[in-house]
Parts: C-alpha cells; structure tokens; sequence
C-alpha cells in the first residue's frame, strides 16, 4: 500500500532530479498558457474595438437627429431622407417634438390692416365761371362758338348755356345748333352743340352726373353725350386737340322721360382718376324732332385729387 507524503509539512529531502523534473513541467506549462493568452488577446481587443465603433456610430446618429432644428411643424419634415431611424429612442423624439412644438408657437404673425379714406364727393357749384356755348362740334374737333338769337348756331337769347349749372330748374339752355327757331322740326337740330367752362378752384374728378329736362317738349331731351376734359389753358381750349375723352354715352334721360323739369338717373364715369380743371360736354342725340335741343340743369359731381 503506497504511503501519502506531505511535502509542505514533510522534512524528507526531494531528490535534485525531481526537483527539476517538475521545475520544467511548471514553465513549461507557464509558457503554454502564455502562448494560448497572447493568441486570444487580439480578438478581445478587435472584439472591444468593434464593440465600441459600434457605439459610437450609433451616438453619432443619435446626436445628429436631437440637434436638427425644427423651423417649422413636424409635418412638413417628414420625407423620404430625414424619417427618424430605428435607433432614436422614445425620449429622443419626444425632446424633438417638444422643440418643434416651442418653435411653433413662438413664431409672430403680423397682419397690417390699411384703411383707405372715402371719397368725398362735391357737387360742383358755379360762382361766376364763364360758360361758353358751342355748336357745330364734334368729339375731338375743334370747338365753334355759339351766340344769342334764333338763327343756325345760336341759342335762344333768354336761355343761355349758364342757366346749365345754374341750380335752378326753372331755367333752361336750348340751342339750335344747324336749325333756327321759326323750324323746321327735325331730329338733327340741336345737335353737335354743347357747352364748356373752366373752374377758378384747382382741378376736379368728374365721378358722375346727371341732367334735368326743361320745362317745354320732351323731344328736346338729350339721350346721348360726350365729356371731355382738359388742363390747357383757356384760351386755347377752342382747339381740339386740348380735349381728352372721358365718357361717351347715355344722357341718363334715354330710357324714360321722368317729366318736365326733372332729373334723369345718375350715369357713373367709369375707371375716372383724372383731374380736370376744364370741361366740354356735348350733345348726341336727342329724344324725338323738335328746333333745337333743351336741358334746365346739367349737374356734375366728383372731388378734388388728394
């Protein structure tokens, strides 16, 4: 039966030789787990390393998608390039959102409201302005003077062209134009006759008017005329080409005869931002055949340029 020794507790002498034989075995045994230690280093470290780029990329991420600013709602950044990945976690987005939402309602709208002034619109009154009666004129065309009497061209001596803006309807201005007082009756009579004038107040924009009829024949009634204005002086508005059109239509009398000594409807000059300081203003037609044409009040309103 073999006898177990202690050697830690034991005095007995170990031979040298044995000594020795396991003094090999330990390095040898050392130096084996040093070769197996040294091989598995490298893929601990390359192991570690991936690890750690890993981790770095993916905070890499992280930190790219929490530092974009949100200029406006999140709505609008929600394409095929910036989606949030995978990789962003609940608490990240919802820091996002909570920055998107500051953003938004931080940002100032401002709304400028303008006021545009009314118009205040003037009936134009006559002081003592010169009304110059015309006949035989035609839109554009030089103007030829019409005189008292009841020849071709004249108007009748107690019914001049002031007592056209005059305010009165108890007055009348007829004119002959190409017929006189003793007749015939016909269509043409009266027409191409007119008047103009020249304020003494600064320039004026006609926005309507409206004419009243005499006191005598319905036929007389124009139903058709033209407006021009012009800022050359007075005495070369004789001349055509001082003119400038503004309206060429209905007198407002056209549709019905409103009675004697009455107004017909208002006719608006349409798209008129032109200022005047003379006018001309001249007859058309008129309602049926009668010597001359006659109208109690021609009354013009608008206002002065700003």
């Amino acid at each position: 039966m073999a006898t177990e020794i202690d050697i830690a507790s034991s005095n007995t002498q170990i031979p040298v030789v044995n000594r020795k034989r396991r003094l090999c075995t330990i390095i040898k045994t050392s130096v084996a787990l040093l070769i197996i230690a040294a091989g598995l280093t490298p893929t601990i470290i390359r192991l570690t390393r991936k690890t750690n780029t890993t981790t770095e990329t993916m905070m890499n991420t992280t930190i790219s998608f929490t530092t974009t600013t949100v200029p406006t709602d999140m709505t609008s950044l929600i394409t095929k390039e910036n989606n949030p990945t995978t990789s962003v976690s609940l608490a990240t987005l919802s820091s996002t959102t909570s920055s998107t939402t500051s953003s938004t309602t931080s940002t100032t709208t401002t709304v400028t409201i303008s006021t545009t002034k009314p118009f205040v619109l003037q009936t134009f009154q006559r002081t003592n302005e010169v009304v110059y009666g015309i006949w035989n004129t035609a839109l554009g065309g030089d103007s030829s003077r019409s005189s008292p009497g009841d020849k071709t061209g004249t108007y009748w001596p107690s019914q001049a062209p002031d007592a056209a803006l005059d305010g009165n309807l108890s007055s009348e201005y007829c004119n002959h134009g190409f017929c006189n007082a003793s007749g015939p009756l016909q269509d043409g009579c009266g027409i191409q006759t007119g008047f103009y004038i020249t304020f003494k107040s600064k320039p004026f924009i006609l926005v309507k008017f409206r004419i009243a009829t005499s006191k005598n024949s319905g036929s007389r009634d124009p139903t058709q005329i033209t407006i021009e204005g012009s800022n050359i002086e007075e005495s070369d508005l004789i001349f055509g080409k001082s003119w400038i059109k503004i309206y060429n239509g209905a007198s407002g009398l056209a549709t019905k005869d409103p009675g004697r000594q009455k107004y017909g409807n208002n006719q608006t000059i349409t798209n008129n931002s032109l200022s005047f300081t003379s006018y001309r203003i001249l007859i058309t037609s008129k309602r049926g055949r009668e010597y001359c044409v006659a109208y109690s009040e021609f009354e013009m309103t608008g206002r002065f340029p700003d």
